[in-house]
């Protein structure tokens, strides 16, 4: 990559200082980062942007005869994993939350576009040549029978500069290669969070025989029914239950991301860890939480009636019970205090 071509690919004009080189690479590798653009060319793009500023910087040190200025801190990746050629490509591999607490084996395969060799994926080739349009003038008049009357005007095709880059027959101005299939078979360990980065090897096939790629694999987790994922790696889940089951403390299954479980309800008790059932880390598997929430219906029929009644009347409805014992101390004190 040329001093022109960096210019170009920060869309900065010739001459522009070290604060607009700067204000420029953060504007683009705010846009162009992978952990906020999706697009398969984003890390290729970032690489370019990163070499075009460190280009124009060592130029601009060159023109002041001063020692090069340091490059910025970057706001990218690591050092990416990289093959023999020095290209590491890029795959994002969608996840469900069981898989990422049990591990699982993906096999991956996708298409590599690399930048086109002849002309290092700026479409156009180095040299450059007079304009067509303008004859290496810069300046063009209007096609009328009294042309010479008329004031000229910048060539547009050149932009006044008289002369212009060739296309690049290779990727036809393209500035990207042929694209060539990869694949390969990613392991994916227990306790892997979203945005994890996993480095592996790739066959790509080529036209004579195959060779290895530098493959980044990108972790996203796929959205869950039931379960949420917290940074410690804690699973949650909210889930109803019968309220009356609640009441009476009955035993119900519950999900974890491990498989089902036995889990016994208590009256009172909203909150419940099953511990073990989340998400592994350094500091061992985390927790699953379960949340229930109890339903009991908003207006009870005859049939329900009828038995919340005969429920009264074992409970504290029969003097020998303790609840029936403590009501009918109350109903005494009570009385007594009626007929003060």
């Amino acid at each position: 990559m040329n001093i022109d071509d960096s210019y170009r690919e920060l869309g900065l004009a010739p001459g522009c200082s070290d604060a607009e080189v700067k204000e420029a690479w953060r504007r683009l590798a705010a846009h162009w980062h992978p952990d906020r653009n999706t697009s398969p060319h984003a890390l290729r793009k970032i690489q370019r942007i990163n070499r075009a500023a460190d280009e124009i910087r060592r130029w601009n040190a060159g023109r002041a005869g001063k020692p090069e200025a340091p490059p910025p801190a970057p706001d990218t990746e690591p050092a990416p994993f990289t093959t023999a050629g020095g290209f590491v490509g890029e795959h994002t591999v969608a996840i469900s939350l069981e898989e990422a607490c049990t591990g699982c084996s993906r096999e991956l395969h996708g298409e590599l576009v690399e930048e086109c060799a002849d002309c290092d994926g700026a479409g156009t080739h180095a040299r450059l040549t007079d304009c067509d349009h303008c004859g290496g003038t810069g300046r063009v008049r209007p096609r009328l029978w009294f042309s010479w009357l008329s004031s000229s005007s910048e060539c547009t095709a050149c932009a006044g500069q008289g002369t212009t880059r060739v296309r690049c027959t290779a990727c036809q101005g393209t500035g990207k290669g042929k694209p060539r299939k990869y694949r390969c078979r990613v392991q994916v360990p227990a306790g892997t969070r979203p945005g994890d980065m996993l480095d592996v090897s790739a066959r790509v096939q080529g036209r004579q025989r195959q060779h290895e790629l530098a493959l980044r694999v990108r972790i996203e987790l796929q959205p869950h029914p039931f379960f949420t994922l917290a940074a410690d790696g804690t699973v949650q889940c909210e889930l109803p239950v019968d309220g009356f089951a609640w009441m009476a403390q009955r035993w119900i299954e519950v999900p974890t991301p491990r498989g089902p479980q036995q889990m016994r309800l208590k009256r009172g008790g909203l909150t419940y860890r099953i511990k073990g059932h989340g998400l592994p880390g350094e500091q061992g598997e985390a927790d699953c939480m379960i949340t229930v929430v109890p339903l009991f219906p908003e207006d009870l029929d005859a049939g329900q009636q009828a038995i919340v009644d005969s429920l009264v009347a074992a409970n504290t409805g029969a003097r020998g019970t303790p609840p029936g014992k403590r009501m009918a101390a109350w109903d005494k004190q009570f009385q007594a205090w009626k007929g003060r």
